[in-house]
């Protein structure tokens, strides 16, 4: 049974500052006080459809050590350089898909996958270690849970495809069964997020999913332990963006 509460790049012990969407704070705020992690509440992004505004992962990407990508505020990103983040900002993407995935790229295994048409060339500036690997799912981040640097589950084929044939070993999960208001669901990337390098919480409840006994079990065995922030159905929030350890 899943309790209360890795960053895949960055060698954590238990993450303290934690960035998310400040929408969510009524939902999860409870939760991550309970496990004395800073929330950075993140406004709504003004060019995002209403229903994906409070996405992290539309508006900050994190490539390691110091080193984000942006569009957000001038408030937001005084705070994040204030705090010792080297912050590479870029315009606000479009409002509709799929021009709002400029920054929904998901990091794994010395690897981004990507779109590559529409990720900004900053980042390949940023992080010219990383191997670039094209997808045709702009919203790679949000379908994909990173579990460790060799780990992902995703409901998305194409990106379960892709990071098979580049070594990794990868969960293929049925769709749905998560809550994303204003759509039919959300998914798996975007209703969680590493919190240590050995739990990974979930917004919600995942039990009720049909591949449960299957996520559990690839979570055990790589030494996960599965959290569930509230009682009520895992929500896609966009996921978070863990930023400091503790």
């Amino acid at each position: 049974m899943a309790n209360f509460v890795h960053i895949p790049h960055l060698p954590i012990k238990k993450v303290g500052l934690l960035a998310i969407g400040e929408r969510y704070g009524k939902a999860l705020e409870g939760a991550l006080e309970s496990l004395d992690i800073e929330a950075f509440w993140l406004p709504d992004a003004p060019y995002a459809d209403r229903r994906l505004a409070g996405h992290t992962d539309l508006q900050l990407l994190h490539l390691g050590a110091d080193k984000l990508v942006s569009s957000l505020g001038e408030s937001c990103v005084n705070f994040l350089t204030n705090r010792g983040f080297k912050v590479s900002t870029v315009p606000g993407p479009g409002a509709e898909y799929p021009k709002d995935c400029a920054l929904n790229a998901c990091i794994a295994g010395g690897m981004i996958f990507h779109r590559r048409d529409l990720t900004p060339y900053i980042i390949k500036d940023l992080v010219p270690q990383l191997k670039p690997v094209n997808i045709a799912q702009g919203y790679a981040k949000c379908c994909t849970c990173v579990i460790d640097e060799r780990s992902v589950i995703t409901s998305d084929h194409g990106i379960a495809k892709a990071a098979a044939a580049h070594g990794l070993a990868v969960l293929e999960i049925r769709q749905g069964y998560i809550e994303l208001a204003g759509f039919d669901y959300g998914f798996i990337g975007g209703a969680s997020f590493k919190l240590s390098a050995h739990e990974l919480a979930f917004t919600g409840r995942m039990d009720a999913h049909p591949d449960w006994p299957r996520i559990a079990e690839f979570l055990a065995q790589r030494g996960i332990e599965p959290l569930f922030l509230t009682g009520g159905t895992a929500f896609d929030i966009g996921s978070a963006v863990p930023l400091t350890e503790r």
